[in-house]
């Protein structure tokens, strides 16, 4: 073999040589950068207790049991939510455990989960007869909360008297509509069922409120025996102050 042709091979050797060199830089650079993409971190809303289904996602945001956690990338569920506004206004279909990532296929909208789910524990639906003016004429919205007032006349004193008696209550639903709607059902006019013909808002025929069972009672009572009217109550409002009751000698006292 010649010189030259001995040269030739050192040549071509140093060539490929320096090319494997390259691309094998290049990979390892690659999979660095993929292992620094997997360790970043993403904040995801992740369980703080364990969880039971039908427990209402603005509830559980409000009490500090979903929060917002850095994980990284490579940990991170399929579908897991980083903001809060992906589950509001729903509710938890199936049960969830403590550390777990809020994923939002596991909340439901009341419409589609059933009534039952938004119902808070140890209290029940109870639905009462509705309109216009005892209703906030027809604004009241679920999910909102609303302060009961009753007029019994005579009064136990022999008087008329008018007395808030169930100073807060969460309305569950207004008519057939249980709670915010799938954008879908929003887009077609849809609410709790019907379509929403355009137009003043009608008032619906009846209001669902959750009450502990003893609160039922008494609202079924004065429901019968008196006059109730709802107040709806503002989403600032974090404390409701007692009264003693109004007469029309209170009414029209200095």
């Amino acid at each position: 073999m010649s010189m030259r042709s001995r040269l030739l091979i050192l040549v071509t050797a140093i060539v490929f040589g320096l090319l494997a060199a390259v691309l094998t830089g290049r990979y390892l650079a690659s999979l660095e950068r993929g292992v620094a993409a997997e360790d970043e971190p993403i904040e995801v809303l992740v369980a703080q207790e364990a969880l039971e289904r039908g427990a209402a996602a603005d509830q559980l945001i409000a009490d500090g049991l979903i929060v917002r956690e850095s994980i990284p990338r490579r940990y991170v569920a399929d579908e897991a939510v980083s903001s809060v506004a992906a589950i509001e206004g729903r509710v938890l279909a199936e049960n969830i455990s403590k550390g777990e990532q809020i994923t939002q296929v596991r909340f439901k909208f009341p419409a589609e989960a059933g009534l039952a789910y938004g119902i808070p524990e140890d209290h029940v639906a109870v639905s009462i007869p509705n309109d216009a003016v005892k209703g906030v004429a027809g604004l009241v919205k679920p999910g909102d909360f609303v302060m009961a007032v009753v007029t019994f006349d005579p009064g136990p004193q022999g008087e008329a008297i008018s007395r808030v008696f169930i100073p807060r209550a969460r309305v569950l639903a207004v008519g057939g509509a249980i709670g915010a709607e799938p954008p879908a059902a929003r887009e077609q006019g849809v609410l709790g069922g019907q379509t929403e013909e355009a137009g003043e808002p009608q008032a619906p025929s009846t209001i669902t409120l959750a009450l502990p069972p003893a609160d039922v009672e008494r609202l079924v009572f004065a429901e019968e025996k008196g006059t109730v009217w709802l107040a709806l109550i503002g989403s600032a409002a974090t404390e409701i102050p007692a009264t003693r009751g109004q007469t029309l000698r209170s009414v029209l006292a200095d």
